[in-house]
């Protein structure tokens, strides 16, 4: 719950008479998660709703989409690209471009070609990162407020250590030295596998004005990176999308939204295993095919545009007679996805904001958790009972969990709307910290 008091060293403060702030938001995204689209929209909407002038420049894996899709000035997170994290950048100047061109002369050269290679990979990183930085603290000169937004950025799945522990680390180097306030905002922990990614993180947290994090095990294993200072747990940002009114009058039968995931999938997931990703798509075919065999619609969809290509693997192993009976649900947008979630009856879900969206429209999920925020939410939520292992589920355990939620919808979803409400008010309360947070001006 929300209530810990500031860090001592946010001083409160307004800016001067006439002049819109300037803030900055840090988020490892871009590439078309709704989850993360929705905390974006989430973190823009609030800032815009208190200041409507402020200048918002926000630092994604996806500057292009970023700006595209939000209205703001974007720019890439950091120079250094990692596999599975990185932004576009270009082909560089000049000397990153001749490096190049050398490596690629040397590249049949025994020895001496992976040398090369290596090396200018090497060199153009430390080349993009010092220009990066440079325009990092030109910006933050005349900046405000910087922001670590949401989501799961206390982590080092996607890129290692030299991801987002040292994004997170850089940023807070920098702002701390330009005397910029830097804060984390419900933020969830994943995971930090090498000492290298503790280090930066503990760096990052520790150093930063406020922190929150979006649930009880991320504040457990914050500390236990050795932070000390209070991590008060406000829920994910994505609660303030929640629309209080009343969902729509149903139509005869029930629509079961189920949405599968690419998790393991070989060149598609930071683990791969081509027999466990086999083995939950069999699992979700199966879901489908006994789903509809109970009278039921089943819609397809997705919160992250990749899984559609575990949509494709299901939709191939599908019986003809099965598919006339499901449709394949396509949204752009955070709020589309909310639309859909509105006209389906229940649903079953894996990633994080697949499941936390769902309770956001106010609709019963089954959750299928490959990770422990997924239980996380569920539990918050007061639903944990149909929340079950994606490693371990069968057809017939999460069809009994599907068949007893649709026993009691009503009440259900009376349970998640008193969350929700109680959820969305406590970030709302959050986002009032703001005007205290930025960097007071003379």
């Amino acid at each position: 719950m929300l209530g810990a008091p500031l860090s001592r060293d946010v001083t409160s403060g307004t800016l001067e008479s006439g002049r819109a702030p300037r803030i900055g938001v840090l988020y490892p995204s871009g590439w078309g998660n709704l989850g993360d689209e929705a905390i974006l929209q989430a973190t823009f909407g609030s800032i815009r709703n208190r200041w409507p002038d402020a200048a918002v420049r926000a630092f994604t894996l996806h500057p292009a989409r970023t700006a595209a899709n939000h209205g703001v000035e974007a720019e890439p997170l950091t120079g250094v690209t990692r596999p599975l994290f990185g932004a576009p950048l270009g082909d560089g100047p000049f000397v990153v471009r001749a490096a190049r061109a050398v490596a690629w002369k040397a590249r049949n050269v025994p020895l001496m070609g992976g040398m090369m290679t290596r090396a200018s990979n090497l060199f153009a990183a430390l080349v993009f990162e010092a220009i990066s930085i440079r325009k990092a603290r030109n910006w933050l000169r005349s900046a405000d407020l910087l922001l670590a937004s949401g989501g799961g950025q206390l982590d080092d799945v996607w890129g290692g250590a030299w991801g987002q522990p040292y994004a997170l680390a850089r940023w807070a180097w920098l702002s701390r030295r330009a005397g910029v306030p830097f804060a984390f905002l419900s933020v969830g922990y994943g995971s930090a596998s090498s000492w290298l990614s503790r280090r930066f993180l503990r760096y990052a947290v520790s150093r930063a004005s406020y922190c929150s994090v979006r649930d009880t095990g991320s504040r457990e294993m914050t500390r236990a990176l050795g932070v000390k200072r209070d991590l008060p747990v406000v829920p994910d940002l994505a609660f303030s999308l929640a629309d209080p009114t009343r969902l729509p009058s149903r139509r005869s039968g029930r629509d079961v939204g189920i949405s599968p995931m690419i998790y393991l999938r070989p060149g598609s997931w930071p683990i791969e295993n081509e027999s466990g990703y086999g083995r939950l798509v069999q699992l979700w075919t199966d879901l489908v095919t006994a789903t509809v065999a109970g009278g039921e619609r089943v819609h397809l969809f997705v919160s992250n545009p990749s899984d559609m290509r575990a949509v494709d693997d299901i939709w191939t192993k599908l019986r003809d007679d099965v598919r006339t009976s499901c449709t394949i649900e396509r949204a752009d947008d955070p709020r589309e996805l909310l639309d859909l979630f509105r006209n389906l009856d229940v649903i079953v879900s894996s990633r994080l904001h697949g499941v936390l969206l769902a309770i956001v429209a106010g609709r019963p999920v089954v959750a299928l958790a490959h990770e422990r925020k997924v239980a996380a939410v569920m539990q918050d939520a007061g639903v944990s009972e149909f929340c079950a292992d994606l490693t371990t589920a069968t057809t017939q355990q999460v069809s009994d969990l599907l068949g007893s939620l649709t026993q009691q919808l009503e009440s259900c979803s009376q349970r998640l709307h008193s969350y929700v409400e109680r959820a969305s008010d406590e970030v709302r309360a959050q986002d009032d910290l703001m005007p205290r947070l930025l960097r007071p001006r003379r």
